[in-house]
């Protein structure tokens, strides 16, 4: 039996990386698999291939992402409702998650089908890649419902203490997706089509047996068929955490489709490029993440166990781990960049390599600054400061960059001014956040003041 993690009770540092390494592991797995589609259509398809399905990638994550913020609040909850012990209402919001996951999901799944082409204007997809994208996104949308009901269940378990299945799940579905790839790229003339069919496909598996799991949890807050309630109490505390994750959530690639727009201006090769290095990202970003969501989490639980102490050593303990491993991560593949970016879209483009490496210097080297903003949000979201999390959001990732790329592009339209805003609104965003979180937490550890749920 895998064991579960009370992050209530035991030697606190050994059961953070209990529980975020299965969580770590799983983003890592996950995202390998989406980079196989990449090394599949690189190596046999060729870079406009890659592009292709890459110029997808902000308005999928946008829509996607969007939808999955939801799932915060519903992590947020939880966590609290488990340190509380109180089964009534981990039920509730259980149910309601996973109903409001499949349904975002549909109305995602069909609102995508239509507006593709719309979403695909907008960030002025080259014409060489347009029909290949279309179509990409068409399939990779359709299979919404599978892909949050995965995310809604996957929070839940992880919240309850089990990090292992999801991961477990997502290795065998992954298998599947790669398998898929390479024997439909083989069988199918539209090498896009394949590795969109693949995607979908290891998504339903990997819906299913989220929920299968979650239909053998312990029996006061089981998930059946016929027993599931939709509880507008458990949505309305959902909505109220949720919602500012979701805007942080749509924040990020709203900021970044004038990003794309410019990067798209630059053509097949330069968009590879890019794409190869946000995927070389996905590896520090899976750890940085992982000890964001162990900080709320854990901060959560003991929050609502009353056990301040925990509640501090959890923030300092994540987020100087986070810091050191995250960082060094980022300054190791920086430094092998050309090696990874080459193994992505093969070695037929020199500018692509070049793009690539480019963007890792101003991106994937400062990959320390962004894991103290995101331990600092989630530290901040246990709180209960869900809204502030959202200002900053705004601010930095969506104002910031829109307004460097109307003002401080024009002044220097180089690539390379592109990928800048990035390294300059994460150290931007960092100092408010530090600041703000000294308030809080200074208000807690002195006065003991903690918003409710």
């Amino acid at each position: 039996m895998l064991k579960k993690v009370d992050a209530t009770e035991g030697a606190l540092l050994k059961l953070i990386f209990i529980y975020t390494i299965p969580l770590i592991l799983s983003a890592i797995v996950q995202n390998l698999f989406h980079i196989a589609d990449k090394a599949v259509l690189g190596n046999m398809a060729g870079t406009v291939a890659v592009a292709s399905i890459s110029a997808t990638g902000t308005i999928t994550e946008l829509i996607i992402s969007g939808a999955i913020g939801l799932s915060t609040g519903t992590a947020i909850v939880l966590a609290r409702f488990v340190g509380q012990k109180n089964n009534e209402k981990i039920k509730a919001t259980i149910d309601t998650s996973v109903l409001l996951g499949i349904g975002l999901g549909s109305v995602v799944a069909v609102a995508g089908f239509f507006l593709a082409p719309v979403f695909l204007a907008v960030v002025k997809c080259p014409a060489e890649c347009l029909d290949g994208a279309l179509l990409y996104m068409r399939i990779y949308l359709a299979a919404a419902p599978a892909n949050l009901l995965y995310n809604y269940g996957s929070s839940i378990l992880r919240t309850l203490g089990d990090t292992q299945r999801p991961l477990i799940y997502i290795i065998l579905s992954g298998v599947v997706n790669v398998v898929l790839n390479l024997v439909l790229c083989l069988i199918l003339p539209k090498k896009v089509a394949a590795v969109a069919i693949a995607t979908a496909v290891s998504s339903i598996i990997s819906a299913f047996l989220v929920f299968r799991r979650l239909c053998r949890l312990e029996s006061s807050y089981r998930v059946s068929l016929r027993g599931m309630r939709f509880d507008l109490e458990a949505l309305g505390r959902i909505v109220r955490f949720g919602i500012p994750s979701t805007v942080s959530c749509l924040v990020h690639p709203i900021g970044n489709l004038q990003v794309m727009t410019a990067v798209h201006s630059y053509g097949a090769d330069v968009i590879a490029g890019f794409s190869a290095s946000v995927s070389v990202d996905t590896i520090p970003r899976a750890f940085a993440n992982g000890f964001a969501s162990a900080t709320t989490t854990f901060m959560g639980q003991n929050i609502g166990a009353g056990k301040s102490d925990r509640v501090k050593r959890t923030f300092w303990y994540t987020l100087l781990i986070n810091f050191l491993i995250t960082g060094v991560i980022g300054l190791f593949l920086f430094g092998t960049g050309e090696f990874w970016i080459g193994l992505l879209i093969g070695r037929s483009s020199d500018v692509a390599i070049v793009t690539g490496i480019t963007r890792s210097f101003y991106v994937t080297l400062f990959m320390f600054v962004y894991a103290i903003n995101v331990t600092l949000s989630h530290a901040l979201l246990a709180f209960g400061y869900s809204f502030i999390t959202s200002l900053t959001n705004i601010a930095f990732n969506l104002v910031f960059r829109v307004a460097w790329m109307q003002w401080v592009y024009p002044l220097k339209p180089e690539f390379e001014t592109i990928p800048q805003c990035f390294t300059v609104s994460w150290i931007l965003n960092m100092l408010f956040c530090t600041v703000f979180f000294a308030f809080v937490y200074w208000r807690y550890v002195k006065r003991g003041v903690c918003k409710r749920i």
